[in-house]
């Protein structure tokens, strides 16, 4: 990669260090509002409120992660053979060991205090959803969209630019209308069945094929209607979680959403300027991801109580998750210049 492509791709450095920031911002905040609804006694409280103001900022995280990887991905001329040994070394490794470590670490809470008997069920029971530890459910989808981008990059060069918008559109749309139907079903009381973790990709092509759309038709949009269409969809989602239900507007695939993740990568892409540089912080970026919640457990756990008697809840859950950044990097930074845990990163 030459000098000029490196400086072209600062945005995207800028984005991965936002996005990674912002999961954090949202683990934090989702204390406050995870588990919480209308009938308890905190919903609707001032902390719910910061909770939920800060979950509204932050909820297109997951999905800007998704379309930078199409962008960066879905466009790229190499062999599948050399794409599928970097994702392999890349994905694989840190798949395992984060997934051992924090099954580890649920264990020993349980051990811990004195909950034995559902510890190895619970262990079970996360692997078997695909998901060891809340956060690594990402881990165990994101190599089925690395799995099809082969076949992607073969349709996204051999349909023409508006089919493939359409098919894009398309899996937004299916995406979207199961994101509806789960919660219409829950609210008529009815369970919807349960699938297996590797078809949890198939919800996200829409984001992961619109980067592909983006980088080899350059697509730009208007930065007014961005700002718009930002701020209708954050008054959306912090409203429509108090009025109707966080259940649908708080998932990914939930149309607002969909609507502010793609209004924010176009902002983002755009305005992400060269002169901010981030990228030490970007190549740790997913060292930062993998450790976060670590830092997030032991702050609240040890420093909770102070850290809410020094600060309002309005500052606590950003100097929360500033500190969590902070460790977690320098943690990340630490693994990074250490023979074979730099491979778990």
């Amino acid at each position: 990669m030459t000098q000029a492509d490196k400086v072209s791709l600062y945005w995207a450095d800028n984005l991965r260090v936002f996005a990674v920031f912002a999961v954090i911002v949202l683990h934090v905040a989702s204390d406050f509002i995870s588990g919480i609804d209308i009938t308890s006694s905190v919903y609707g409280s001032r902390e719910w409120w910061a909770g939920n103001l800060y979950a509204s900022l932050t909820l297109w995280c997951i999905p800007l992660f998704i379309m930078l990887s199409g962008y960066l991905l879905l466009d790229k001329q190499e062999s599948n053979k050399k794409f599928f040994k970097k994702r392999i070394r890349k994905i694989l490794i840190p798949l395992i060991f984060w997934s051992l470590f924090y099954s580890l670490w649920v264990l020993l809470k349980h051990h811990l205090k004195g909950d034995v008997t559902t510890a190895y069920f619970t262990v079970a029971k996360g692997w078997a959803l695909g998901e060891p530890y809340y956060h690594l459910w990402y881990l165990f989808m994101i190599p089925f969209l690395y799995l099809v981008a082969p076949i992607l990059r073969v349709i996204l060069r051999s349909i023409s630019q508006r089919e493939f918008l359409l098919f894009t559109v398309v899996c937004f749309a299916l995406a979207a209308l199961s994101a509806l139907t789960n919660v219409v079903l829950l609210y008529f009381e009815l369970s919807a069945k349960v699938s297996l973790f590797t078809n949890d990709f198939l919800s996200y092509l829409g984001y992961f094929c619109l980067g592909g759309y983006v980088a080899k038709y350059g697509f730009k949009a208007k930065d007014k209607w961005c700002v718009a269409i930002i701020i209708g969809s954050l008054a959306t989602t912090l409203f429509g979680s108090y009025y109707l239900t966080h259940l649908y507007f708080y998932s990914y695939l939930s149309l607002n959403i969909i609507a502010l993740s793609l209004a924010l990568f176009f902002t983002l892409k755009k305005h992400a300027s060269a002169n901010l540089r981030l990228h030490h912080f970007a190549g740790l970026s997913f060292g930062i991801y993998l450790i976060h919640p670590l830092f997030i457990k032991l702050i609240t756990s040890y420093a909770d109580e102070w850290l809410l008697s020094l600060f309002d809840i309005y500052l606590y859950i950003p100097i929360v998750a500033c500190m969590t950044f902070a460790l977690s990097y320098m943690t990340a930074l630490g693994m990074s210049k250490t023979r074979y845990l730099n491979r778990c990163l």
